[in-house]
């Protein structure tokens, strides 16, 4: 044998090893190719359930907000629009009504008692004077000693009354 010859099949070993060394890589390129792909997908899942559970939130949100704000101004034109014109009380009562409707509101139920201990500066007396009127407008349900915020509807909401 010639080193024609030997050259030759050393060159055809390499060839031989390099190739398959290839398709070995090319085979462990495609699984890991596809494991990547299952994770994204998974990721992806993921992602979008979050997304979903922050609209939610977005929405639940929104809609209270905008429903306090929608109590509190009614609250506010019933109150200008039933009070004398030359009214000068000096006692501050929108201060009570205020404090007692941002803390219904911001437990939707609440007793007296809670409601008194959050409130201070007024006396129980009239706290439940206060309660008791804002439950003839409608807006709270009260039994005496539970509280209730009644949430406005959507159509109320709306504007559609």
């Amino acid at each position: 044998m010639g080193t024609q010859e030997i050259l030759n099949i050393v060159t055809i070993s390499i060839s031989t090893i390099l190739s398959i060394g290839a398709i070995l890589l090319s085979i462990w390129f495609y699984r890991e190719s596809n494991k990547q792909n299952k994770e994204t997908a998974l990721m992806q899942v993921d992602i979008k359930n979050a997304i979903e559970k922050l609209d939610q939130l977005y929405n639940r949100t929104y809609t209270d907000t905008f429903g306090a704000l929608k109590t509190q101004l009614d609250a506010m034109q019933r109150h200008i629009f039933n009070s004398s014109v030359g009214d000068t009380n000096t006692s501050e009562p929108n201060n009570l009504r205020f404090s007692v409707i941002g803390c219904i509101t911001e437990k939707t139920i609440i007793t007296i008692d809670d409601l008194c201990n959050q409130v201070s500066n007024y006396n129980e007396t009239q706290i439940k004077e206060t309660v008791y009127k804002i439950h003839q407008e409608g807006l709270v349900s009260f039994d005496g000693s539970k509280i209730e915020y009644i949430k406005p509807s959507i159509s109320k909401i709306a504007g559609q009354e």
